[in-house]
């Protein structure tokens, strides 16, 4: 019976382009790729001054904060001997190839006093060690998740090609039984196979058409 069954099955052809904002649950039609390096470019992990290691040469080196950098601003570059105060996402400013976290480090009015020796790349994300330009983050016939349809979005990927969704015919057979919420004639009894039925069909993602009760009658 299973073999005849799927002597039936027909892949289903069909592809749609839906809002990414709506696709978790969806299948994949076809592969994606990154538009874009992520992160697009070298930036802070850290709330901290950003500066150049071979200016800090020993405990307690004092830098002029000659800029400020939230995350989503300009940055200019980084005048020699001097530091930037730095936020988590912002970009790194050229010149600079390393972050000092804040706790390392005492303000001194337009100064800042650096307690810390770093390394080169300390505290930076570098542009595409996430996610590298023209890399594959989706495969083609995944079932998309929550986290796949943010990982697309990170990438700026506003629709995604997916297959349509499965149709299927449901009915029940049987004149014993009887929906809830109706009185409960002797002999009958609650139809709790259509409500499981359905649920599993719509957690595959199915489009499901419901048919009812079939009665036992021939005719």
């Amino acid at each position: 019976a299973y073999a005849k069954l799927l002597d039936f099955v027909r892949p289903v052809r069909e592809i749609e382009q839906i809002d990414t904002f709506v696709a978790s649950g969806r299948v994949l039609a076809v592969a994606q790729r990154s538009g874009l390096a992520q992160p697009p470019m070298d930036n802070s992990a850290m709330d901290g001054y950003a500066g150049r290691t071979a200016d800090v040469s020993a405990i307690g080196t004092r830098l002029r904060v000659s800029q400020r950098i939230p995350a989503g601003s300009l940055r200019h570059p980084l005048a020699a001997g001097s530091a930037a105060r730095i936020f988590p996402g912002a970009p790194l400013p050229p010149g600079a190839d390393a972050v000092v976290m804040q706790e390392l480090c005492e303000a001194d009015g337009d100064d800042v006093v650096i307690n810390h020796l770093p390394r080169a790349g300390e505290s930076v994300r570098r542009a595409g060690e996430d996610i590298a330009l023209g890399a594959e983050i989706l495969p083609a016939g995944l079932r998309l998740t929550p986290q796949a349809v943010a990982l697309a979005a990170s990438v700026g990927l506003a629709q995604l090609p997916v297959h349509r969704r499965v149709r299927v015919a449901m009915f029940s057979t049987g004149s014993e039984l009887v929906m809830p919420g109706e009185a409960l004639p002797p002999g009958g009894i609650y139809n709790s196979n259509r409500f499981l039925l359905n649920a599993l069909l719509q957690g595959l993602g199915c489009e499901v058409a419901d048919f009812g009760i079939v009665p036992d009658n021939l005719g």
